[in-house]
């Protein structure tokens, strides 16, 4: 069995190019779900050996049960950090940044988990859509009058599409064109451009790289000019960063599961406030390690198609003028209601990746002429909140527990810990790409990267490798071990750059250390592990997955 694509969608019509695409999906998926199981045993201390996450394409599965986990939409931490704001105010930032009177968000506290901690900073996460990091985002269409017209929803995790764009860049702008009703996009628009805008080579397929920010999926006002939302941009709204979510909620704690805020602060994963995080984590523990004895624990996973999804609307609680179906102007774009696993059984909730909502145009009225609940439609936060987002977790009932484990702490002394790798010309001209966001926080393209892993061909040489670690001193370059059939030739000096790695919140400073390699012509091909270790420090584990030998 492999892991199937979103919502099992295919996007090529020739069966070459989608078996490409599937065999790549499955590749990444695996490296996810290894990087999960192993958690991080570099820097952090009870937060690894997650093994209770299981593979769902590895273990038997025939007496697994699959159980919905929902949350809403809406950006859940505007009203946990800013209680007093009205309605129309969530409303307004969830939709734009802004509150009703051009005001931005606030600064809070860096810390939630500490009320001793009194610093502060500026609300993210950051981005042109940032805060939108509930796994659903969306973009708007007004009118000359300022009407709502069109609003695109969407739950597309950027692995997908950046796997998507290694196999066809041309196919991938043609379903951007298809899916945003936008014929004038171009494949010149994705490409990911340096500060001289010359386009950038990715070495991993000699093609242009892409720009996940690039100019028809960024923000959240959609025209004919510019803006959409495609797939997911807001940094955490990853399904690397899910993954490791699950993994992390499978270990018991002596915090206890019965709050969520207790127990996000206590395993320490995702951010408190939201309304995915903390309920998903909650809900995945509960289920690995019931608070009723006589209940059997459970190994836990994502249900295969891993991924976040749009659930249908209750268009119960939206009315029209003119008493016509609000069904009616709901589309799903891309993605499925229903699906079934190969055993024929059910999978819970609908399977919808993007969504649009839009009254027709031969209509005297538009979406701002619409009701939900009663109030008048000025945010599309407000049709939002009529839909729920969802996990499909599948468990497998087991016959032991296990024991709980303190909270995560800090390990000391630290090991080295390798965080992410891209091909060196990719990752300069990320870094160097300033990203604008509503509170002017400072920001690069970094930080919408992925882990989908850089792909080197075997018989390769000299191949300029850039790696992003933390837990080093930055006077001394750690070792670098790659693996049978890899030499690394050079180090480079280490630099200090900062930005949002993968699935984080906020930037933070981690280390880049450029490298060259050879790869033997007789290097076993497929996922390969990272092992960075310290001077004077035994080896750790490897990081899995970080590179791909074709």
């Amino acid at each position: 069995m492999t892991f199937k694509t979103p919502a099992c969608q295919s996007d090529f019509t020739d069966a070459s190019s989608q078996a490409q695409l599937d065999a790549l999906w499955d590749t990444n998926l695996q490296g996810f779900t290894s990087q999960g199981q192993l958690g991080n045993p570099w820097t952090a201390t009870y937060a690894s050996n997650q093994n209770w996450y299981f593979n769902p394409t590895i273990d038997d599965t025939s007496t697994a049960v699959y159980a919905p986990i929902l949350w809403s939409p809406l950006p859940g931490r505007i009203r946990y950090y800013f209680r007093a704001i009205s309605p129309n105010d969530i409303y307004s930032l969830a939709d734009t940044g802004y509150d009703t009177k051009g005001n931005t968000f606030g600064q809070i506290t860096k810390n939630p988990c500490d009320t001793s901690d009194t610093d502060t900073q500026a609300y993210g996460p950051y981005g042109p859509r940032g805060w939108q990091d509930e796994y659903c985002e969306w973009a708007i269409t007004r009118n000359a009058e300022n009407q709502i017209t069109r609003i695109d929803f969407t739950c597309e995790n950027p692995e997908y599409w950046n796997s998507l764009w290694m196999i066809s860049p041309e196919r991938v702008a043609e379903l951007y064109r298809g899916t945003l009703d936008k014929p004038q996009i171009r494949v010149e628009d994705l490409y990911l451009y340096d500060a001289t805008r010359q386009v950038v080579i990715d070495p991993s397929t000699g093609r242009p790289a892409y720009n996940p920010l690039n100019k028809w999926n960024s923000g959240t006002s959609s025209s004919a000019d510019a803006g959409g939302a495609m797939h997911l941009t807001s940094t955490p709204n990853t399904l690397q960063t899910e993954t490791g979510l699950a993994a992390a909620a499978t270990i018991p704690r002596t915090s206890g599961s019965n709050n969520a805020g207790t127990l996000i602060c206590c395993a320490q994963y995702g951010q408190s406030g939201r309304n995915s995080d903390p309920h998903i984590g909650q809900s995945v523990n509960q289920t690995v390690t019931p608070s009723d004895p006589a209940r059997h624990a459970n190994k836990a996973t994502l249900a295969n198609p891993p991924g976040l999804y749009i659930q249908q609307p209750n268009f119960s609680r939206i009315t029209a003028p003119d008493g016509t179906d609000p069904s009616t102007f709901w589309t799903v774009k891309r993605g499925t209601s229903s699906l079934t696993d190969g055993r024929g059984r059910a999978l819970p909730g609908n399977f919808i990746l993007h969504a649009t909502f839009e009254v027709p145009a031969s209509f005297d009225y538009t979406i701002s002429n619409l009701e939900v609940d009663g109030a008048a439609v000025q945010w599309a936060a407000q049709i939002a909140q009529t839909f729920n987002m969802q996990i499909a977790a599948q468990t497998l009932p087991q016959t032991s527990r296990l024991t709980a484990q303190p909270c995560v702490g800090t390990a000391s002394p630290r090991l080295a810990q390798p965080l992410q790798m891209f091909h060196t010309a990719v990752f300069n001209a990320m870094l160097a790409t300033s990203i604008s966001n509503p509170v002017g926080a400072s920001m690069n393209l970094a930080s919408n990267s992925t882990l989908v892993a850089p792909w080197v061909a075997a018989g390769s040489e000299g191949v300029a490798l850039t790696l992003v670690l933390t837990g080093i001193d930055r006077n001394t370059a750690p070792t670098i071990d790659l693996g049978a059939g890899i030499t690394v030739k050079s180090r480079g000096v280490l630099r200090l750059v900062n930005y949002t790695i993968p699935g984080n919140s906020y930037p933070s400073d981690s280390y880049a250390l450029d490298l060259t390699i050879d790869v033997a012509s007789y290097a076993t091909k497929g996922l390969r592990g990272v092992n960075a270790t310290n001077p004077n420090q035994a080896a750790a584990a490897s990081m899995p997955a970080l590179l791909n030998i074709i």
